[in-house]
C-alpha cells in the first residue's frame, strides 16, 4: 500500500463514527474495501439466469444491507443473495458484483436476515444465522435447477427449464466449528455432546422430539445458558 492510501487508510479509521455491533462505516473505507476484497471480481451480467423459469435469489431485487468484516469495519452496499450458487452479489453504480473473498466476512447482513459464510465438508457457502452464540444455529437454503424437459409423445409440449425450492437444511455450530447437519434430535445431542445428559434431560422435561425450527432454537438458547 503507497503511503498516500496509507495516510487517507489511517484517516478514515480515526474519523469514523462508531455503529451498533463495533462496526464502523466510512466512504474512504468502503474504497479501501472494495479495491482490497472485491476488485478483479467479473462483473455479474444482469441477464445470467433470464432463459430459465424462476428466481434462484432469496431477493429478487437489490436490497439495502451491510457487510461486515472480520477487522470491525463495514460496507453499506445494494445486496442479493443468489441461493442456487450460494453467491452474495452487490451493485455499485447500477453494476452488478460478485462478493470474491468471503473469508474476510464476519457476516451480511441484509434486511432483518443474516448471514455467515462457513464452512462445511468441504463445501463452503452462505448460512442464515437464526439463533448466535456459542451454539449457533444455522439455516441453508436450497435451490435445484430443473433442467428444460423435451415434449413427451401424450403431453407433446416442452417444460423449460426452471428454478424451484427444495427443503431447508438446518445445521448446529459449536465455538465456529464445521457446521452439523440436524436431521432429528439423535443428531442434536451428538452435535451438543460436552452437555449431552443435560440436553437430553432438557429434551425431555420440554417434551421436544422433533427437530423443527422453533424447537431447536429453544434448545440452542439452553445450550449457551449452560
Amino acid at each position: 500500500m503507497t503511503a498516500f492510501k496509507s495516510f487517507f487508510l489511517l484517516l478514515a479509521l480515526s474519523a469514523i463514527p462508531q455503529l451498533a455491533g463495533a462496526q464502523t462505516y466510512n466512504p474512504i473505507l468502503d474504497e479501501y474495501h472494495h479495491n482490497k476484497n472485491f476488485a478483479n471480481q467479473p462483473k455479474r451480467d444482469p441477464n445470467l439466469y433470464a432463459e430459465i423459469e424462476g428466481s434462484p435469489y432469496l431477493n429478487t431485487e437489490f436490497t439495502d444491507g451491510m457487510v461486515c468484516f472480520r477487522d470491525s469495519s463495514a460496507l453499506k452496499l445494494k445486496l442479493r443473495y443468489d441461493i442456487y450458487a450460494s453467491r452474495m452479489e452487490y451493485q455499485i453504480n447500477g453494476v452488478n458484483y460478485v462478493i470474491g473473498n468471503p473469508q474476510f466476512l464476519e457476516k451480511v447482513i441484509i434486511g432483518e436476515s443474516v448471514f455467515v459464510y462457513m464452512n462445511t465438508d468441504g463445501k463452503p457457502g452462505y448460512f442464515e444465522l437464526l439463533e448466535p452464540g456459542r451454539c449457533a444455529l444455522l439455516l441453508k437454503r436450497t435451490m435445484i435447477f430443473v433442467p428444460e424437459e423435451g415434449p413427451k409423445p401424450i403431453e407433446g409440449i416442452i417444460k423449460p427449464a426452471h428454478f424451484t425450492r427444495d427443503a431447508d437444511e438446518l445445521f448446529l455450530s459449536v465455538n465456529g466449528g464445521i457446521p452439523a447437519e440436524i436431521k432429528n434430535m439423535k443428531s442434536v445431542t451428538a452435535a451438543l455432546h460436552d452437555h449431552e445428559a443435560q440436553v437430553e434431560s432438557f429434551l425431555e422435561n420440554e417434551k421436544i422430539k422433533k427437530a423443527r425450527q422453533e424447537n431447536l432454537i429453544k434448545v440452542v438458547k439452553y445450550y449457551n445458558s449452560l
